[in-house]
């Protein structure tokens, strides 16, 4: 499927009506998402003044919002574009296609 799709958005004619009518839409339940979201933040709150280790979490949460940040950032600039399906994956795979680029380049200059 991934393949096919590949091809009809390089043809673009990837929203046409035979090859959309395959798929059903999911409807999303934003209220129910809202409040998982919430009460997630919420019980780690309280995991944290419970073990006393607020602190902790402040600073795990700084450390992990500050690298997907970063690398969704060097992949933005290197890429210009997001590819983040998990965290990091948008600075690796720009560093990666960056390299193989230059390497790609360089063969050809030689």
């Amino acid at each position: 499927i991934l393949k096919k799709w590949d091809e009809l958005l390089s043809a673009g004619t990837a929203n046409s009506e035979s090859w959309m009518a395959q798929f059903t839409p999911i409807e999303s339940n934003h209220l129910e998402y809202a409040i998982y979201q919430i009460v997630h933040t919420l019980l780690m709150i309280a995991i944290g003044i419970t073990f006393d280790r607020l602190g902790a979490l402040a600073w795990a949460f700084g450390i992990l919002f500050f690298s997907v940040a970063s690398c969704h950032t060097i992949g933005s600039a290197l890429n210009s574009t997001s590819m983040e399906s998990v965290p990091f994956e948008t600075g690796i795979k720009a560093v990666v296609a960056y390299w193989l680029n230059a390497k790609a380049q360089k063969g050809k200059s030689d």
